[in-house]
């Protein structure tokens, strides 16, 4: 038995598979490749055509001999494998020596074959065209020409998009000095991408153009394939950064909450491990940052404050470690407005305008050494839009006035030199509703609506472009609520409503997406108060309470909106 087995064995490694296929079906054996390029030289038509021309006693010898060593070999003699192959080399050999015709002609074959035979898997069709299945090599043979193609062609886009990748870069790079425009630059990554996707950063690249575009269903596209794409966790964490930004700015706060906590818990893992890498650090703040602007968004100001502290610390240490770094000097100003935020909407201005103006020290000092970097100039143009939201508060109205022209300035002319950047549009229109905030409180009620009408142009342009961004269509909201107001003081009841209803829409739709989005609660109740004014029907002032009530008991109502439940139930009296 076993000799038997050694020799099955044997034949499966010397023979041909022209000839194992015609003894041996089913068996795959290993392809003889100089045997295969011989026979097929032999069985060729134009050997066959050159034969008859030169047919002598000696050429017929030696072609009865040949189809003998065939005959055996398909009778299972596998030593003769050798033998058979040099016999039809010499045949074709002798025939090319005495046809010049005939010679060039095998020459131009040969070269073919030996081409074809030069990897397995052209070998492996040889052998199948060379025991009749001309059909079957032919068909194999051309599903490896295209699968080369596609090689090659992928090849070649990998090639194009690492010079294309090149030259984005340098695209963004003009974005950010205002010599570019946002959709140009997503152009350009969107055929690096498509060329090769399986680059990570370019997709991270491509999600943030989308945002700034206020693309956001493409920018969670583009988040979730840079996940995919992740080789290490900072890789992984990044991609999570980017999901999260796309899921809040779709208004979709729990889910964000969640992406940024698993970002923050893989980048406190690697800062962890190696507290000295500054970009370590940095992506731990960013963290801190992202969880903090959920648990504002949800009403939770002390977790808020928290979060941001924790970010100031890291953003300070890096800053004071290295005061030339520009970028550590940007996150620092950064920290300080978050901060700022959240004392404002505590109530506590004096803690709030020092936090301000340590972050317009800052980007005044950003903005001047580098007046063409458009980064810069919007975090100055922030910064003197937050000055002036303390200023109004504490009732310094041309001062605050002062500092919202100063922040339009700059966003208008960011604007301008980059129409399709919707964060830019968006920027503007907040300052526009700025200025008119102050100009209604001085009275001034036809600049007021001037004002107004700007940003409600802007929001409702942004808002039709994309549906499903939570923030623009909550700013729309905002936006009609404040022309019913002038138009309310104005005594133009029919347009007040109309506006007090476009801005009751909004809202209604956006609570029913996320009921634990505290502003939006809170932007609700006062919409159904506005109803209920230029309507007299104090079924809208019930509902209100009830959704006050309800933020209430869900723990989402701010300490210092506790006042909102009394002035309700106060003026639902008599129900």
């Amino acid at each position: 038995m076993k000799v038997q087995l050694f020799l099955v064995f044997a034949l499966l490694w010397y023979l041909p598979v022209s000839a194992l296929t015609q003894s041996t079906p089913g068996i795959i054996a290993q392809i003889d490749v100089k045997a295969e390029i011989a026979t097929a030289l032999y069985t060729a038509t134009a050997t066959q055509a050159a034969e008859k021309q030169a047919a002598d006693t000696k050429m017929q010898a030696q072609r009865k001999e040949i189809e003998n060593l065939r005959a055996k070999i398909s009778s299972g003699e596998a030593q003769l494998v050798t033998e058979l192959t040099s016999a039809q080399e010499q045949y074709v050999a002798a025939l090319a020596a005495r046809d010049r015709a005939y010679a060039q002609e095998i020459a131009v074959f040969r070269a073919a074959i030996e081409d074809i035979a030069a990897t397995p898997e052209g070998a492996a069709a040889l052998a199948r065209f060379n025991v009749g299945d001309e059909t079957g090599a032919l068909a194999a043979l051309d599903d490896l020409r295209a699968a080369r193609d596609a090689a090659r062609k992928k090849r070649a886009d990998i090639e194009s998009a690492a010079e294309g990748r090149r030259i984005a870069t340098l695209a963004l790079e003009a974005r950010n000095k205002g010599k570019m425009t946002t959709a140009q630059v997503i152009s350009r990554y969107e055929e690096v991408t498509r060329l090769d996707p399986s680059v990570h950063w370019d997709w991270i690249e491509l999600g943030r153009l989308y945002t700034a575009a206020g693309k956001l269903p493409d920018a969670l596209r583009a988040a979730k394939a840079a996940g995919d794409t992740a080789t290490n966790d900072r890789d992984l964490s990044a991609a999570l950064a980017a999901m999260g930004n796309a899921q809040i700015a779709q208004g979709n706060l729990t889910v964000a909450l969640a992406s940024y906590r698993v970002f923050h818990a893989i980048i406190g893992r690697l800062a962890q491990s190696d507290p000295g890498n500054a970009g370590w650090q940095r992506d731990l703040s960013i963290s801190h940052i992202k969880i903090g602007e959920v648990q504002f968004a949800q009403g939770d100001l002390p977790a808020a404050l928290a979060s941001y502290r924790a970010s100031h610390a890291i953003f300070e240490r890096l800053a004071q470690a290295d005061p030339g770094n520009a970028g550590w000097q940007r996150n620092l100003s950064v920290s300080h407005n978050e901060m700022g935020d959240v004392q404002f909407e505590q109530g506590d201005l004096p803690a709030a305008l020092t936090s301000y103006r340590a972050s317009l020290v800052i980007d005044e000092r950003l903005a001047q050494a580098d007046p063409g970097n458009t980064g810069w100039q919007r975090g100055l143009s922030v910064s003197h839009q937050r000055m002036g939201n303390v200023q109004a508060r504490q009732g310094d109205l041309p001062a605050a006035l002062a500092s919202y022209r100063a922040s339009h300035t700059i966003f208008e002319q960011l604007a301008q030199s980059d129409p399709g950047n919707s964060e830019w549009q968006r920027d503007l229109s907040v300052s526009h509703e700025k200025m008119g905030d102050v100009q209604v409180v001085q009275r001034d009620l036809t600049a007021a609506l001037t004002s107004y009408r700007a940003s409600l142009a802007i929001r409702g342009r942004l808002a039709q472009s994309d549906p499903g961004n939570a923030g623009w269509q909550r700013d729309l909201s905002v936006s009609h609520k404040k022309m019913g107001d002038i138009q309310e003081t104005q005594g133009d009841l029919t347009a007040a409503l109309t506006s007090y209803q476009a801005s009751y829409a909004v809202l209604e739709r956006l609570v029913r997406t996320d009921p634990r989005n505290a502003e939006w609660q809170r932007d609700l109740i006062v919409s159904y108060v506005k109803l209920n004014d230029v309507t007299g029907d104090k079924a809208y002032i019930v509902q209100a309470l009830n959704v006050a009530l309800a933020m209430q008991k869900r723990g989402i109502l701010a300490p210092s909106d506790a006042w909102i439940i009394d002035e309700l139930q106060r003026r639902a009296g008599g129900l």
